[in-house]
């Protein structure tokens, strides 16, 4: 049966324990004024604009394609409300008193796509590959805080720590939660054209870049998690070709932005907004070892160049909320005390001053990488527009979504603009963007203290003493200059045909979790 009621941390003694009913941390019933009758014959068709870096969710090169990956690989846990950690896959977990082992409970009869079972014996397979593996893109969050890992019995995994292991509760419920058949992990070129995890959906014919069709499998460990039989997700990198595909009936869902929310309601489709942002946003970032960017000066000069609220009106018609800060308003990782004014606010005459402190009172110029998306297209011209009125002239570099990505992180790109999809951990940003050599900061800029600080962020698991030591590391990380520019947190709005109901895209996943819940009507 299901959980009644919400799952709960419980904290004593120094130790965390999360239990579960046999099959709490699942998807929750339909609303029960809902008198929507699901189609479980149904075809879903998602117009996107992502295509997956790679199909091996280990081996993946960008956070925005972790919410397509989650048809086809569940994660060891979920998270809820402001980011708490709940069971999925492990049922329950225990970081002990000493913080020396975390021990997960996976619940009984998981299997994987493939037939094999998903057991402790899988999951210490995973963890083993996950952090030797060359070509690991996860190896950066986990190498620092797990030692080893073992089998205790059939259901149950020990990770022995060497570093704080309050945050894997919830780092697990993303990229490194995702557990790969061990099957497919000894031969792992199959997974460039397969997706063997343990989700709900079977990828049963992929064109790369364009088409990627799944079924849904009867013998999933969620019944009531997505009401429907297949699943199409056709990539359409331009915004107008999504919604008019929508309109024309050829898709079931799309994201829209800005004045498309008015434009699919008068096209008589169903929209729907998130309440809040969720951890998403906009950025624009620098390697700080090239061009002028390792001066904190013309960092710090450069946001203030940026005008937040304009972009937000002009692109997102306000629907994306204005920030300087990594961390959106009411989650817990975001700072209620560090003074980021100079930073966030929009000022020419306070930029052009750092411009001209810094010997740069003539600007200078650089080349931005661009994903071909049209929605960055429009954003990196914005950017391009208001740099210049500081004198500085932004070149851009339009090329395929990946390969932008790419050429930053391995440090050949001076810029990158883009967006970061979110996570569900917040140190798996921090990790990111202020670790050396880390894929989202190729300049290696960091500070003295600042692995201290991140080590802090993953020392406990109560919410309320993380939240203190997010309030740390962003007081160094602003100290320092970071070298991303955070313009805004998008509220995601939805648009469906008006047979869906039941797309609650409200908590942390937003709307990647929404088809677990929807419910398509006969």
């Amino acid at each position: 049966m299901r959980a009644s009621t919400p799952i709960r941390a419980t904290i004593a003694l120094g130790a965390v324990l999360v239990l579960a009913s046999c099959s709490g941390g699942g998807t929750p019933a339909p609303s029960e004024s809902s008198t929507a009758v699901a189609d479980r014959t149904a075809t879903v068709v998602i117009g996107g604009q992502i295509t997956p870096s790679h199909l091996d969710p280990h081996r993946g090169v960008t956070e925005n394609d972790i919410g397509m990956l989650r048809y086809w690989y569940d994660t060891l846990t979920t998270v809820v409300g402001n980011g708490e950690a709940a069971p999925f896959l492990a049922e329950s977990w225990e970081l002990s008193d000493d913080g020396k082992t975390f021990t997960l409970k996976l619940r009984e009869g998981l299997t994987f796509v493939d037939g094999e079972p998903l057991d402790a014996a899988a999951v210490v397979t995973n963890f083993d590959r996950m952090i030797s593996d060359p070509n690991s893109t996860v190896a950066y969050i986990l190498e620092p805080i797990i030692e080893s890992s073992e089998v205790v019995d059939p259901l149950t995994v020990q990770l022995n720590l060497k570093g704080g292991g309050g945050a894997l509760p919830t780092i697990l419920a993303s990229r490194p939660g995702m557990m790969v058949s061990p099957k497919a992990l000894a031969n792992p070129d199959v997974l460039v054209t397969k997706a063997i995890g343990a989700g709900a959906f079977d990828l049963v014919e992929v064109n790369p870049g364009a088409r990627y069709a799944s079924v849904r499998r009867d013998d999933y460990w969620d019944e009531d998690a997505y009401k429907f039989a297949k699943l199409d997700y056709l990539v359409q990198a331009d915004t107008a070709t999504r919604l008019n595909s929508l309109a024309a009936g050829e898709t079931t869902l799309t994201a829209v932005i800005g004045p498309q929310k008015q434009e699919a309601e008068a096209a008589g489709l169903k929209t729907w907004e998130s309440d809040e942002p969720g951890t998403a946003f906009y950025r624009f970032s620098m390697n700080s070892e090239r061009a002028a960017f390792g001066d904190k000066r013309v960092r710090q000069a450069m946001s203030a160049a940026v005008d937040r609220a304009a972009i937000s009106n002009a692109l997102f018609q306000g629907q994306c909320i204005p920030s300087a800060q990594p961390y959106p308003e009411g989650y817990f990782a975001r700072s209620t005390t560090l003074d980021d004014s100079k930073w966030q606010t929009f000022d020419l005459e306070y930029a052009k001053k750092l411009m001209a402190d810094a010997g740069y009172a003539d600007g200078f110029s650089f080349t931005a990488a661009v994903p071909t998306l049209s929605t960055y297209q429009n954003f990196a011209q914005i950017l391009q527009a208001q740099f210049a009125e500081i004198g500085i002239t932004m070149n851009l570099e339009v090329i395929d979504t990946t390969q932008a990505r790419q050429a930053f992180v391995t440090g050949k790109s001076d810029a990158l603009v883009g967006f970061y999809g979110g996570g569900t951990d917040p140190g798996i940003y921090a990790m990111s963007a202020y670790s050396p050599k880390s894929g989202d900061n190729p300049g290696g800029l960091t500070t003295d203290n600042m692995a201290a600080l991140l080590a802090e962020t993953q020392r406990s698991i109560d919410i309320d003493e993380r939240h203190l030591a997010f309030e740390a590391l962003l007081d160094e990380a602003f100290e320092m200059g970071p070298a991303q520019i955070v313009v805004c947190h998008p509220v995601g709005v939805n648009a469906t045909q008006q047979n869906i109901s039941n797309f609650d895209q409200t908590g942390p996943l937003g709307s990647s979790y929404a088809l677990r819940t929807m419910t398509v009507s006969k």
